[in-house]
């Protein structure tokens, strides 16, 4: 995996994706972003563009050690880069791989996100959370590629109904809290987001009888029939 800080313009994507997702208030935006940005900006970014020169501006006045945040994760995931990926693939079968993979590091947000060959992943000072939230953020990419391979879905990466994105991250969470995953950040709180805790249930038990193929199939096969 190669390791950059984040440029102005993923930071621009990220976070122009972030406001104007349809559930995100300036509340959870204020405790997630890092960023001087106030609550009429916000709101006018939700409606309009955030442009390159804002993020400029943005962020022209914060002082980071980009080098040194660069260096520390890319640290932090390399002692259990392996481990991670070997268990993560005995259970799904999916070849996950960090080959040809960037991981942007952010040091303006607290979480992550996927792009088809890249990852965002924030500065966490805990080293579980930064191996967690790489993990998290690996998993959706070979998971989309395998939704292709399948042939189950006509949607694109990051245009997905809001259903087929409850499945993507029920089933991220669901694997990275396995007794195998969960041993390599048994110490840090994972709860899932609040709009997928009703497909859980059912997602789990999919899990537990199914290979993972399958696991997808009847997942979508739910979501096709109109149940959530």
């Amino acid at each position: 995996m190669q390791f950059k800080i984040i440029s102005n313009e993923v930071l621009r994507e990220c976070l122009s994706n972030y406001i104007k997702h349809p559930n995100r208030t300036y509340e959870s935006f204020s405790k997630f972003v890092k960023l001087n940005i106030s609550k009429e900006k916000f709101e006018e970014y939700k409606v309009g563009e955030i442009t390159l020169g804002d993020i400029k501006n943005i962020v022209s006045g914060v002082n980071i050690n980009t080098e040194k945040e660069v260096g520390r994760i890319k640290l932090i995931w390399g002692k259990k880069e392996e481990e991670i990926l070997k268990t993560m693939n005995n259970l799904t079968g999916l070849s996950i791989t960090s080959k040809d993979i960037i991981c942007y590091i952010d040091p303006y947000q607290r979480g992550g996100y996927y792009g088809e060959d890249n990852i965002t992943v924030g500065t966490f000072s805990n080293s579980k959370d930064v191996m967690f939230v790489i993990a998290h953020e690996l998993f959706h990419i070979f998971y989309w590629r395998k939704l292709y391979e399948l042939k189950i879905t006509k949607s694109t990466m990051g245009n997905e109904s809001f259903k087929e994105w409850k499945i993507a991250e029920a089933t991220d969470h669901i694997l990275l809290t396995t007794n195998e995953m969960r041993r390599f950040w048994a110490d840090i709180e994972i709860e899932p987001y609040p709009e997928i805790e009703d497909v859980l249930k059912e997602l789990n038990f999919f899990w537990d009888n199914n290979s993972f193929e399958d696991y997808l199939k009847k997942a979508y096969n739910t979501l096709e029939n109109g149940k959530e």
